[in-house]
């Protein structure tokens, strides 16, 4: 029976370094595979808490940007139903003076209802998943017509912005609550269709025309309805105009807002990559190093097995 001329010593070291390198190129393979310099907090302990706050951030900012990017949506489209509100109200208030006492189709009446239905159907916009300007219940058309006063029930001076059961239009829910855009700023964007001082008097004058209609430019009392008429439409026309001002107002807060939110987005997420982020190029270098390395060791440890006493003194 031969004996080795290697020690316990020697060997048990060769083998510790053999499992250290088996061990550092699995992190290596962990690595190169996840893309990620650690798979749990333990092994980056010193940086551990550094990096649960920028994940806290990462996440905090990323809500805030998709929160100014819902908002900013349902601006847009606000904004554009308004827009075709005035340019469509507008138009048919320069004309109403003339229009009012002219029976040549299409007549007042069969404008006015046109313009109703056009008014109704923009104020019952939809942004893709809920309708723009019901207010607190975005699934129901705000706007419904069905209970609009009829003949002479419809006046100049009875409001209709209640509920269909009560006479008005409006079929939809409270003003909405602010929206939290940053940790110490929130927009106040919520606009509904029962607004008193632009869409209400806009729907009251169309319906009193459509219910009232024909009219008479020898008549004392046609003459200062249409009067009326047209000044209520010019009201809300200028209650518009502010209204669609401050629409663009918070839609540049929105922009400033969201581009800050990116940044500190992307601040955050560099701290995460920072530390968790692995270097393909350098970790493949290290790999095929340590498997250099290996196969020496793994050499190294084979002929050392291989030495005995007859061959130590044969040599």
């Amino acid at each position: 029976m031969t004996t080795r001329i290697a020690t316990a010593a020697q060997d048990s070291l060769i083998q510790y370094y053999l499992q250290q390198n088996q061990s550092a190129m699995n992190n290596l393979n962990a690595e190169i595979s996840t893309g990620l310099t650690a798979q749990t907090y333990s092994q980056i302990a010193p940086q551990a808490s550094q990096l649960i706050d920028f994940r806290a951030q990462t996440s905090q900012q990323q809500g805030y940007v998709n929160t100014i990017n819902t908002l900013s949506t349902r601006l847009s489209t606000m904004s554009l139903a308004l827009q075709q509100i005035q340019s469509s109200v507008q138009s048919f208030n320069s004309n109403l003076a003339n229009e009012a006492y002219n029976n040549t189709q299409p007549d007042i009446q069969t404008q006015a209802q046109l313009l109703l239905q056009q008014v109704a159907g923009l104020l019952n916009t939809e942004d893709g998943t809920s309708y723009v300007f019901g207010g607190t219940d975005t699934n129901t058309p705000p706007v419904d017509l069905s209970g609009l006063p009829t003949g002479a029930a419809a006046t100049l001076t009875t409001p209709v912005n209640g509920t269909p059961a009560d006479g008005g239009y409006y079929a939809g829910g409270a003003q909405l609550a602010p929206v939290k855009i940053d940790n110490q700023l929130s927009v106040n964007y919520g606009i509904t269709a029962n607004d008193a001082s632009t869409f209400e008097p806009i729907m009251r004058v169309l319906n009193f025309l459509v219910q009232n209609a024909p009219f008479s430019s020898t008549s004392p009392v046609d003459q200062a309805d249409i009067t009326q008429a047209s000044q209520m439409l010019d009201s809300a026309l200028q209650s518009l105009t502010n209204m669609e001002g401050q629409l663009g107002l918070q839609q540049s807060e929105l922009n400033s807002e969201l581009t800050l939110h990116q940044q500190a987005l992307s601040l955050a997420q560099n701290g995460v990559s920072n530390i968790l982020a692995v270097n393909q190029a350098t970790a493949i270098t290290q790999l095929q190093t340590l498997e250099t390395q290996m196969q020496a060791s793994y050499s190294a440890t084979s002929g050392i097995q291989k030495l005995s006493l007859v061959s130590y003194l044969s040599g």
